[in-house]
């Protein structure tokens, strides 16, 4: 007996052990996380695997932060987003409906461009520890970190991925495991990234979106330039929030902060003193796509030449001020957002194409380095070079109105054949309400031909886009069948709709090739067994028969060949295919 008794409390003893043991060992684990130190002041940027364990350990230490999983991304691991939520709410409808404002910001799109992820790591850190000032911003902002959008990218390091830049030591990849330049991939959403970034982004819905980036191009004295969005692009209750409250409060609390800040460099010309062009982004870009959805977003451009360690400060600045703005003024724009997502649900005309204003110029001022053209000891020739010894500062000229150049209005709804369903997808992971047809139809409904159009002779992003596309219209009595999906208009998603589905947009689903198969001619004729249907036609349609002489007569190269003869007869007999360039997404007006 007393041996069993001491036989059990060996194993006691040794069970406490074990625990003790366990639990110091996942202590260790935590504290070395817990312990990942930032080094940009050392010009290095933190790896994924110490991005993500150094987020894990926030949200072991702290109830108020939480690091989520979404869905997959190109190489094989999940998108991860960090939330840091005051009061302990990690749900977003909840949030929403409690009348919190929610900003959210994407790091390492471009991961050679590493900047925003350890500036928003270092922001995280000093504000669930309270550091002074920052605690309070969170009182009815929530905050929503992507560490690292392009995985891939970040995992392809090298001290040589950037030639232009200056650190740090070691930089991710511009493009993801799949090749895609993922900030170009937003309207095709070929990748699983951008796929699971609209999960996260139509789940949380964010008021602010920042992207932050570093730039490339001319030299000056600024470490962060900024791309919003323009203004004449959102809902006019989110540009006048934009233009007179959002960004005159960024620009002077950077300003205060020591990081003063210009608009995006880019030069009409070939440096910067030939003025600076405001940007629209079309929808394959972060800009361009968070707007069709009413979330006013910020673009941060670190300068390449300004060292890494002032360019995560000044990083980490704009993302503390736009906090700042949120917190005085974050009521204003959640009731703007609100009455623009009815807005948009009600708006009729939709602009496609914007042609900038050349005639209608602005002056800022700029802080630059006189630009210098010197012999090239390679060349032979002459090569531009910025004097660093010669700052200046000076009013430049300032571009930055546009003109509609293509608008068009939407129908009461699309309707889809189902056998476009690659559409359809993108369109329901993007939050846009689909319905099906319920039993086989015919319905009159306005139909796009393809008039013409052009295509790059080189791929761009995994697409030979188009571009020019002219169309005309019919309208036509078209068979739909059951399980075909219908698209209604009445979405605060519209402005998304309708730049996927109206083919002359810039980035619509038709430019990024989903529709290629309607421009190809699947019947043919056989010129000796046509000709003589073809004699037909001109014997009995006078009309036809005077387009085709006046054809002949003004046209030699037409009138010399004859397949080209038969072709234009072909064309309008009753056996030429009505599907061929027929657009295969129908409007309805009814």
């Amino acid at each position: 007996m007393k041996r069993f008794f001491g036989f059990y409390l060996a194993l006691v003893a040794l069970f406490i052990v074990s625990l003790m043991l366990v639990r110091l060992l996942r202590t260790s684990s935590f504290e070395k996380t817990a312990k990942i130190e930032l080094r940009y002041e050392f010009n290095e940027s933190l790896t994924y695997p110490e991005v993500i364990s150094a987020y894990k350990a926030l949200d072991k230490q702290y109830r108020t932060a939480k690091l989520i999983t979404y869905g997959q991304t190109d190489i094989g691991k999940p998108l991860h987003l960090f939330v840091i939520s005051k009061s302990r709410i990690f749900d977003p409808a909840i949030l929403r409906q409690k009348g919190y404002r929610i900003v959210m910001v994407n790091n390492g799109i471009h991961p050679g461009e590493p900047c925003g992820i350890d500036a928003s790591l270092k922001l995280a850190r000093d504000i669930l520890g309270k550091k002074e000032g920052l605690w309070e911003l969170l009182d009815s902002t929530v905050l929503c970190v992507v560490p690292i959008y392009n995985i891939g990218g970040s995992y392809n390091r090298s001290p040589f991925n950037r030639a232009n830049q200056n650190g740090p030591a070691e930089q991710g990849f511009r493009a993801n495991a799949k090749n895609l330049d993922l900030n170009r991939d937003f309207a095709p959403m070929d990748s699983r990234n951008a796929r699971s970034f609209a999960q996260i982004f139509h789940r949380w819905k964010p008021h602010l979106l920042i992207d932050t980036h570093t730039t490339n191009g001319a030299d000056y004295q600024y470490v962060l330039t900024l791309i919003p969005n323009h203004p004449q692009v959102l809902p006019p209750m989110l540009g006048e929030i934009l233009d007179k409250a959002l960004e005159p409060h960024l620009y002077s609390e950077m300003k205060k902060s020591g990081f003063e800040m210009i608009p995006y460099v880019s030069p009409m010309g070939s440096i910067p003193e030939s003025g600076l062009q405001r940007y629209i982004n079309s929808p394959r870009y972060t800009t361009g796509y968070g707007r069709m959805f009413n979330t006013i977003v910020l673009m941060t451009e670190a300068h390449m030449f300004k060292p890494f360690a002032d360019r995560v400060l000044a990083t980490y600045e704009f993302i503390k001020a736009t906090l700042n703005f949120t917190q005085l003024y974050g009521h204003d724009l959640k009731t703007r957002k609100d009455e623009a997502d009815k807005y948009i649900s009600q708006k009729t005309d939709f602009v496609l194409r914007w042609q900038l204003d050349s005639t209608r110029v602005e002056t800022i001022p700029f802080k630059g380095y006189e630009a210098e053209l010197v012999d090239s000891r390679i060349t032979g020739g002459k090569r531009l070079r910025y004097n660093r010894e010669k700052p200046f500062e000076k009013e430049i000229p300032y571009y930055r109105h546009y003109n509609p150049s293509l608008t068009v209005a939407k129908p009461s709804m699309y309707i889809i054949p189902q056998a476009w369903r690659d559409a359809v997808y993108r369109l329901a992971i993007n939050d846009v309400r689909i319905e099906r047809i319920q039993k086989d139809t015919l319905m009159e409904v306005e139909a796009y031909y393809i008039d013409d159009y052009r295509s790059y002779n080189r791929p761009y992003n995994g697409h030979y886009l188009h571009y020019d596309v002219r169309v005309r219209t019919e309208k036509q009595t078209i068979q739909f069948y059951k399980g075909d999906f219908i698209v209604p208009t009445d979405q605060a998603t519209n402005e998304y709709i309708v730049q996927m589905l109206e083919p002359q947009a810039d980035d619509s689903f038709f430019a990024w090739n989903f529709f290629d198969p309607i421009l190809q001619r699947k019947e043919y004729f056989s010129p000796y067994v046509f000709e003589d249907y073809a004699e037909m036609m001109l014997a009995n349609d006078a009309l036809l028969k005077e387009e085709f002489e006046l054809k002949r007569k003004g046209d030699k190269e037409f009138a010399s060949n004859s397949y080209a003869q038969l072709s234009f007869l072909y064309q309008r007999s009753p056996y030429f295919e009505k599907s061929f360039m027929r657009y295969p997404v129908f409007r309805s007006l009814d």
